[in-house]
């Protein structure tokens, strides 16, 4: 059965953003217009059972889109409705106080056509699935089964459901997937706890319109995921869909979380009349455990050899007395966990010097150091390995003797300004650091 078309409520007091949002949404959507925040909130009490979502414009004058967001919060019904805000700056602020308000996503004006419609997609197809559950709520007990962050089964009705099933089907394959978000900590740290709640939903709306209805879906605890396949037909299957969900959330087509997400799968297939969850989800953790071993943003399936072997990872040093350049470093860098924090020269001397270790590259952060950095570039001039490996400075933008006592050391290949902009040293990291030859 075709499915009926959805309605976007479009809010902006711009007679040409309205024009170019109808030109991208109107061949895939029922639209409706209002220019101001106050004709926004009459059109909801009026017509919200026919709104799907809502196009809102942060900036328009007198009541703008903040505002309608916190009138939002006292109107049940449009809690129920999906809220996209369009904003001209992106900028980490602006994005939490909207997700704090309600909002599930944002678009940046002047919108790109396809990602724009791949987010309203996206949000949209979380939103159907969650009014499917919804409405079978008096079945299922909705309220004490599912998560209320991400609309996914929660632990306990997880477990039980898959339980239940390997109960009453022994003899089928069956396949479980654990799922963790990888270097979620540092989305906390740099982000804030709202982008970190958001990039969760976010993940989970992936997961969810990645799997039919008869798989079971959940969220196990903070930014753990167990999925549930049964009487799988093959174990090719079940590898392309891990690749899908990895590719999904590598290339981040239309979803607003950070760049340095990714997500890392274990996989545990069933043995013949396997009938206990605990021992499965061990499994399925174990192989989990390998993947976060083998550099993160892969797969593993649970009794096969890891493809990434512990000698290809290599570790980029860092030292430094500052804990914030640290979060910075581990929230630009694809694998956080090889960036390893040293508190010595000599430390670095040994580990550079170790034939066993692979070193591509050195941190030396003299930002906090009470003497501009004068003695550790000093140490470091007479290092035979600081001519080989390449260092990077990192020192105050401001002081000026800092920068001078590196640049006179003759032993560093860059130099970064503290505070670190975390985009631009995304960038320049990746001359350092590729997916082939560091984790």
């Amino acid at each position: 059965m075709e499915q009926q078309r959805e309605t976007l409520l479009i809010v902006d007091d711009s007679r040409l953003q309205r024009a170019v949002l109808n030109e991208i949404f109107s061949s895939n959507f029922n639209i409706l217009e209002v220019s101001s925040g106050e004709e926004c909130l009459k059109m909801i009490e009026e017509k919200q059972d026919m709104i799907d979502l809502v196009l809102l414009d942060l900036v328009m004058s007198g009541m703008d889109g903040f505002d309608v967001l916190k009138h939002r919060q006292g109107m049940p019904e449009f809690k129920k409705i999906p809220v996209v805000v369009l904003t001209t700056t992106d900028t980490p602020e602006v994005q939490t106080k909207a997700f704090e308000l309600g909002a599930s996503d944002f678009i940046s004006k002047p919108a790109e056509p396809a990602i724009a419609r791949l987010r309203i997609g996206n949000i949209l197809k979380t939103n159907r699935r969650l009014n499917n559950i919804l409405q079978k709520r008096e079945e299922l007990r909705i309220r004490s089964e599912v998560d209320e962050m991400t609309h996914l089964l929660n632990k306990t009705t997880a477990e039980h459901t898959i339980s239940h099933i390997l109960l009453s089907s022994p003899e089928g394959l069956h396949a479980l997937f654990a799922i963790d978000i990888d270097n979620f900590k540092a989305v906390n740290d740099i982000c804030g706890h709202k982008m970190g709640d958001h990039t969760i939903s976010v993940v989970a709306g992936i997961l969810a319109s990645h799997f039919s209805g008869s798989d079971i879906v959940g969220r196990i605890g903070g930014d753990e995921f167990v999925v549930f396949v049964r009487n799988i037909t093959t174990k090719e299957a079940i590898y392309e869909k891990a690749q899908e969900l990895l590719d999904a959330i590598s290339d981040k087509e239309g979803l607003s979380i950070p760049e340095n997400v990714t997500i890392s799968i274990g996989i545990a297939f069933t043995d013949p009349y396997e009938t206990s969850y605990t021992t499965l989800f061990q499994k399925a953790d174990t192989a989990l455990s390998n993947s976060k071993k083998s550099g993160k943003q892969c797969f593993s399936e649970y009794g096969v050899s890891s493809p990434v072997s512990d000698a290809t990872l290599k570790n980029i040093l860092l030292y430094t007395q500052s804990r914030n350049v640290a979060s910075t470093l581990k929230f630009a860098h694809s694998y956080p966990d090889r960036l390893v924090k040293i508190s010595s020269l000599a430390e670095i001397h040994y580990a550079v010097m170790d034939k066993n270790n692979h070193v591509p590259a050195v941190y030396i952060d003299v930002s906090e150091s009470k003497d501009d950095g004068q003695k550790i570039w000093e140490e470091l001039s007479h290092e035979s390995w600081a001519q080989s490996v390449p260092v990077i400075a990192i020192c105050q933008e401001s002081n000026l003797t800092q920068v001078r006592n590196a640049i006179l050391s003759n032993v560093i290949s860059d130099l970064i300004f503290e505070p670190i902009d975390v985009e631009s040293i995304k960038r320049r990291v990746k001359k350092y650091q590729t997916h082939d030859d560091i984790s």
